[in-house]
């Protein structure tokens, strides 16, 4: 395992909506989902691709933080904030999903956030935080196995659903 900062592995995306008709999302602490505000002004809103991350900043103590796995590129409010892994030699965007989702991440941010009414944990705050991170070999297998689990228990689930119906 070697620690890094977050910040010597991700960067903030900063690209501001082309208006061409893309898909628009929102985040919650459950993943994505429709946006609130169907007539707002989307010139404005914050581009991302596959494999980015979308959080709200004012929502981190709920680990409202979303790994973009289902479209290619869509946009969001320009209350969120974007980044992505650089340093995809060092660190898979997809062990990083698996890092953010955990407890302990989510009360560090809670507790690096700042503000007056509320508080906000934002890209340089999360830029802050250290990882061990293990070699791509290690991470390779451990997102391949979290994968594996997770689909045993959506066909689990399906199979309960299908015998309660």
């Amino acid at each position: 395992m070697t620690t890094y900062m977050l910040g010597e592995l991700i960067t903030q995306r900063r690209e501001k909506n082309p208006n061409e008709g893309l898909p628009i999302w929102g985040v919650s602490k459950d993943g994505w989902i429709p946006p609130k505000q169907k007539e707002a002004d989307t010139s404005i809103y914050n581009v991302f691709y596959r494999k980015d991350f979308v959080f709200n900043p004012a929502r981190m103590e709920l680990n409202s933080i979303a790994f973009n796995d289902i479209c290619d590129k869509g946009i969001c409010s320009s209350l969120y904030e974007v980044f992505y892994v650089h340093r995809t030699d060092v660190l898979m965007p997809e062990y990083l999903h698996l890092i953010v989702k955990q407890r302990w991440f989510t009360r560090y941010c809670e507790f690096l956030g700042s503000g007056s009414a509320r508080e906000y944990c934002r890209f340089a705050n999360i830029s802050e935080i250290s990882v061990d991170i293990p070699d791509m070999h290690t991470q390779e297998d451990i997102v391949r196995y979290y994968d594996v689990i997770n689909r045993r228990i959506d066909i689990k689930k399906r199979i309960n659903d299908n015998l309660a119906a």
